[in-house]
């Protein structure tokens, strides 16, 4: 058999070279939910995460960890405790200072769809309506269609889109903006096994080319064990914290898919 060489990287590059890294995550007894906590949950949720990991938050339902994400994002306030990435205190911002960091920030939920107004493109634009819209933008939100698999769909309206493809858009607006930090709901319901499995991989990828840190709420373990940590969450509280061992995650994501 004749050799053919190393595989060649077929991906565009990265508009302005390499994004910056991931933001580092501290949580400090944090408490979500419009509800009084039950006693066991009085201490909250304390977490660090570093800088580029992908971290899992398991609930049964999955409402807790979809209220912690949307609290370290800055849409909900927590009942008490605090959100730190970097050295930005986020549960103390107001104004000004809470729409950048909102803006700053990559958000993956179906609760923001895509809008049928907007052509695609103008969708993954969208994510910067608070800021101009130059050149190096559209240059970055072409690079991420073509990255993501939609540019062939970028002509297409929305409504016409699959959830799968949805999903895709969804992704590239959300990376828009060079984030640091992107938080994420389980893209899994609402799609079929294949569907779900290609987006996930996808999110996988382009984490582990960006290094931007992940952090998705899922009700699945299937889904958890996407990433390189699984934090398992109980009354509003973590009672497991595990490293992933194994596998890189792209090539973990197609075991787990074949077995």
């Amino acid at each position: 058999m004749v050799d053919s060489g190393p595989a060649i990287d077929t991906r565009p590059a990265e508009p302005g070279g390499t994004s910056e890294r991931g933001a580092a995550l501290t949580l400090i007894g944090v408490v979500c939910g419009s509800r009084a906590p039950a006693p066991a949950a009085a201490a909250g949720v304390s977490l660090q995460v570093q800088p580029g990991q992908s971290v899992a938050l398991l609930s049964q339902p999955g409402t807790a960890a979809a209220d912690l994400v949307h609290v370290i994002g800055a849409v909900q306030r927590p009942r008490s405790g605090h959100v730190f990435v970097d050295d930005l205190a986020v549960h103390r911002l107001r104004g000004l200072e809470l729409d950048r960091y909102r803006s700053s920030r990559g958000l993956l939920s179906t609760r923001w769809p895509l809008l049928p107004s907007l052509s695609v493109t103008d969708n993954v634009l969208a994510a910067g309506l608070s800021r101009r819209v130059d050149a190096a933008t559209r240059e970055r939100a072409a690079w991420l269609l073509s990255m993501t698999g939609a540019a062939d769909i970028a002509a297409r309206p929305v409504r016409a889109l699959t959830a799968e493809q949805q999903w895709r858009i969804l992704i590239a607006r959300a990376l828009v903006q060079s984030p640091k930090l992107v938080l994420a709901e389980d893209p899994t319901p609402g799609l079929d096994p294949r569907g779900a499995a290609a987006v996930l991989d996808l999110l996988m990828e382009v984490h582990a080319l960006l290094g931007f840190t992940l952090v998705l709420g899922v009700s699945r373990i299937a889904t958890a064990t996407r990433c390189q940590r699984l934090v398992t969450m109980h009354d509003g509280v973590i009672i497991e914290d595990e490293l992933i061992a194994g596998d890189d995650v792209w090539t973990r994501g197609r075991i787990d898919r074949i077995g």
